[in-house]
């Protein structure tokens, strides 16, 4: 999470990064690429360091909006289908409590008091819903999508300039196994479904039930 400034310029935006979607991807492009830096008005040294117990990197909308100038400026993110990002973020969950919670995260009781009792300061952010990030200043793209030439005209139309993706663009290694993730099941996916429903109705409708449509 920063605001950018492209340096011929003097331009600004910011990316809202919501953990498990692209972001450090993306990040790299801006930054290697494109002639983008992070914008002077942040503190760089605070990048990946927690303020009021969220890592600045991972802003939600009311931390950017009272810690960031972002008044006036793009707000550009980039969002993902809620199944498919749980599943991702779950690497962090298997490091913690180890490989064989499965059965455990199908249990309603159990799979909240593991998010929520996660005791990682840094990780406040990774498990919450992805409509706490975004406002309607927020030009939304779908992760489904891809990274290729129509992302790069959708960035450059926001920002009114060209933007170049690369899509062997490397980014750093987590030091957390990629491997690591829990195995899907209906009702660790029903389990998903409650916990995200706002992401669901506001951003995937089409994976919300008929019967949950209607509630």
């Amino acid at each position: 999470m920063s605001t950018f400034r492209h340096e011929p310029s003097g331009k600004r935006f910011l990316f809202v990064h919501i953990p498990r979607t692209a972001g450090r991807f993306f990040e790299q492009n801006l930054l290697n690429v494109n002639n983008f830096v992070w914008d002077d008005k942040v503190d760089i040294d605070r990048q990946y360091k927690s303020i009021d117990g969220v890592e600045l990197a991972h802003f939600h909308r009311e931390y950017y909006e009272k810690y960031l100038d972002v008044e006036g400026i793009p707000h550009i993110t980039i969002v993902r289908n809620p199944i498919e990002r749980f599943i991702s973020c779950s690497i962090f969950l298997t490091e913690l409590y180890g490989e064989d919670i499965d059965e455990m995260l199908e249990d309603e009781m159990y799979f909240y008091s593991m998010i929520e009792n996660y005791p990682l300061a840094e990780s406040a952010n990774w498990f919450r819903p992805q409509v706490d990030f975004i406002s309607d200043k927020t030009h939304i793209w779908k992760f489904e999508n891809g990274f290729g030439d129509d992302f790069a005209s959708w960035v450059s139309d926001i920002l009114e300039m060209d933007i170049t993706i690369r899509a062997d663009m490397k980014v750093d290694k987590l030091s957390t196994n990629e491997a690591r993730k829990v195995k899907r099941s209906a009702k660790l996916i029903d389990n998903i479904t409650s916990l995200y429903r706002q992401d669901i109705e506001q951003l995937y409708p089409e994976l919300a039930t008929p019967f949950e449509e209607g509630t």
